[in-house]
């Protein structure tokens, strides 16, 4: 499909009887009804380039419809905002297929369109053997209208170059270690194999952890050094040798050597490099490569200094094909593009006037010099474009950093709806110790305050795998020692790959300014602008994740106590089941995954308690089942989204195989109904110590070697 889908409203079909509706959106029909009693269609069409078809449905009388929607691969079921988010606020993610209650809408990513549903549609998700997903709606009405947006997130939510038919989304986890923030300019290659020591020694890659990301250190050329130059404030070098010759003194053995101990200990070698040019002899050499001012001379812009003209051929071979070979030749599989914000909007934009001469949009320009990184480096490496949000490398680039330097907690919610379709957030490094205050957990005299540091070792890793985003630590390597200290980095990798449950930014306000003007009319891109949003500040204090792993589903319900202004306790609370979207009808297990506790059979609501500063509360809710059923793991947050790989119910056992990390006991918790009696637990083939306290049931193993187990666990019925 070279040039996307129609961007014109569907064809509405009605039956010979009036009794049938279709919409059929280029040679597919999407939505299909039949109704007891005839219907009469009202069809409304606004916009030119931003379509919006409204069809009401109008019948004889009250009518219970039942429709099916279709939709490819990508499709979901989601919610647009209303007044289930304005009575509790929640960020929602779905692993798999979601059927939540608070879904009142359909997209489909693959062409790009989205279809909102009448008020109180019960939407009930499913895949067929092809691998296409079918919708079907249930809603009871006289009245019913549909709303139908043709490339919803291109053209409704201004995202010019978003194409999901011309790429696909990343999906693996992305998680590792970034040397920034531990060491700033200072590592070295003894560093580097340090941490690769410790990080063995602690099995980080048998949790997950992938990426060793060595950031701005190593470059050759003498390109540590600063210009003291208020024209180019910017980094020396930027010729092909300054990342492929890498610094002797600080890294003897080379890109070749960091790329083979990366390997050889277990994890995947990637680096930072600068989109910044600032060799003046080349410069002066090559004028006509770079972006001019209105003198005619190469401009020069803080932070990224000259700018090369990626739409110039001889640029290209010369300068920025090179790079970019080299680096995928040597083995790296993950790249992280610096100042590529300053090279769009300190030079480019404070240059149109070139722009225009040469016919070319400033993004185009970035595009153009993401496209040529894109070709060499290949679609299985990595990409993260940095810094802010950038729409302008969508579809280039796997993921965004979404803010600037440090942790961004706000932009995870703020951009939760583009994570999984867009592209993957990146909320920056998350250091687990010493804090950005530069205080070590161990060296805070105060009780309280070294609590709440303790939290932020848990609730900072957890909330980037809650919000299925990057999660990239940075630490220096004695602090991954403690095992204390590690606890949450091991409970939050892998991270999931997930869709959003919603398809709206969390606090609209903040994205108004994308929505409804043209990028261009930024002229610097030295500060956060106004769709940047707050990077730090109030969080939202529920995150639900969906699960539908074709082997069960469960929601994790995640209440978290984050606020950068205001660090009080969260007051006890009591949640509705039908305020998160569940059926209120049905009785719910509730386990906390943190503290180990089970809430016990619940129905309607349950209540919690009171939550501290930086404290999380994970709970997972399950169905009541009338049979002994999984309730938790303690692999992972999502209490057994990461590690299991089959799980059922068959001749009063409950049988499973999971994934399972060395010398880390795995702990297995099972609800048993009063009619049923433990006869055996088995892991791996041996005998597995269990304990039970009325209805809860734990087994437990300790693996001898990181691998797949086998366990059954077996009861008998009573006469109860």
């Amino acid at each position: 499909m070279p040039g996307g889908p129609q961007n014109t409203p569907a064809k509405l079909n009605i039956g010979d009887d009036k009794k049938s509706v279709t919409l059929q959106y280029g040679d597919a029909i999407i939505f299909e009804g039949a109704f007891d009693n005839p219907v009469q269609t009202v069809t409304k069409e606004s916009g030119d380039q931003v379509i919006e078809q409204r069809i009401q449905l109008n019948f004889e009388r009250e009518t219970t419809v039942h429709a099916f929607v279709y939709g490819s691969s990508e499709a979901l079921a989601a919610e647009t905002w209303g007044d289930a988010q304005e009575k509790l606020a929640l960020v929602r993610t779905s692993h798999g297929l979601s059927n939540n209650l608070r879904n009142n809408a359909i997209y489909d990513r693959n062409l790009d369109w989205m279809l909102e549903l009448p008020p109180g549609t019960v939407i009930r998700s499913s895949r067929n053997p092809n691998g296409t997903t079918q919708f079907e709606l249930t809603f009871t009405a006289k009245s019913a209208e549909l709303v139908f947006r043709p490339r919803y997130y291109q053209k409704h939510r201004n995202l010019p170059h978003f194409q999901p038919w011309t790429y696909t989304i990343y999906k693996e986890s992305i998680t590792g270690w970034c040397s920034w923030w531990a060491y700033f300019r200072k590592f070295t290659e003894e560093d580097h194999l340090e941490l690769l020591e410790m990080w063995q020694k602690k099995n980080m890659a048998d949790y997950g952890y992938r990426f060793i990301q060595i950031d701005d250190v190593y470059q050759g050329e003498n390109d540590r050094e600063r210009k003291n130059c208020a024209q180019a404030n910017g980094y020396l070098g930027g010729r092909p040798t300054t990342w492929l010759d890498w610094k002797k003194d600080l890294f003897p053995s080379g890109l070749t050597g960091y790329v083979t101990s990366t390997h050889q200990a277990g994890f995947d070698p990637a680096v930072w490099m600068g989109c910044f040019f600032s060799d003046e002899e080349t410069v002066q050499e090559h004028p006509d490569w770079f972006v001019h001012d209105e003198s005619g001379k190469p401009a020069a812009a803080p932070w990224v200094s000259y700018v090369l003209d990626a739409t110039n051929p001889e640029v290209v071979e010369a300068l920025i094909r090179p790079v970019f070979k080299g680096l995928k030749n040597a083995g790296i599989e993950y790249v992280k593009i610096d100042q590529l914000r300053h090279y769009l909007y300190d030079n480019l934009h404070n240059n149109i006037e070139w722009c225009r001469e040469k016919g070319i949009a400033p993004d185009e320009v970035l595009r153009a010099y993401l496209r040529i990184a894109r070709e060499e480096l290949g679609d299985d490496t990595f990409i993260l474009s940095c810094w802010g949000v950038l729409p302008e490398s969508i579809g280039l680039a796997d993921a965004c950093r979404i803010g600037g330097d440090g942790y961004g907690p706000v932009t995870l919610q703020q951009y939760n709806s583009w994570n999984g379709i867009v592209w993957r957030n990146d909320p920056d490094h998350c250091d687990v110790s010493p804090n950005k205050k530069g205080k070590d957990i161990g060296n805070v005299k105060d009780l309280e305050a070294r609590e709440a540091l303790e939290r932020e070792t848990i609730i900072r890793p957890a909330l980037a795998s809650i919000a299925g985003a990057m999660l990239m630590l940075s630490d220096k390597p004695e602090v991954y020692e403690d095992d204390s200290r590690i606890y949450g980095l091991r409970r939050s990798s892998p991270v999931l790959f997930s869709v959003p449950g919603q398809l709206y930014d969390f606090d609209p306000g903040k994205t108004d300014w994308l929505r409804n003007n043209k990028r261009t009319d930024i002229t610097t891109g030295k500060h956060p602008t106004p769709i940047d949003g707050d990077q730090f500040g109030e969080v939202c204090t529920y995150w639900l994740n969906e699960f539908n792993t074709g082997f069960e589903n469960w929601n994790v319900l995640h209440r978290l106590n984050w606020s950068e202004r205001n660090q009080k306790s969260l007051e006890p609370v009591v949640l509705k089941f039908a305020d998160l979207g569940l059926d209120s009808s049905k009785e719910y297990l509730l386990y906390e995954f943190w503290r180990d506790k089970m809430y016990g059979v619940l129905k309607g609501d349950f209540a919690l308690g009171e939550l501290e500063p930086y404290g999380l509360e994970s709970l997972a809710i399950r169905e009541k089942l009338d049979h002994p059923q999984l309730v938790s793991t303690n692999r992972h947050l999502s209490q057994g989204a990461a590690e299991i790989e089959k799980l059922l119910w068959e001749e009063n056992s409950l049988k499973g195989r999971s994934r399972v990390v060395i010398d880390d006991e795995y702990v297995i918790t099972i609800y048993v109904p009063k009619a049923y009696l433990l006869q055996s637990a088995v892991i791996n083939g041996q005998q597995a110590r269990t304990e039970q306290k009325g209805e809860v049931l734990k087994v437990s193993y300790q693996p001898a070697k990181t691998s797949s187990v086998q366990w059954e666990v077996s009861f008998k019925t009573t006469n109860e």
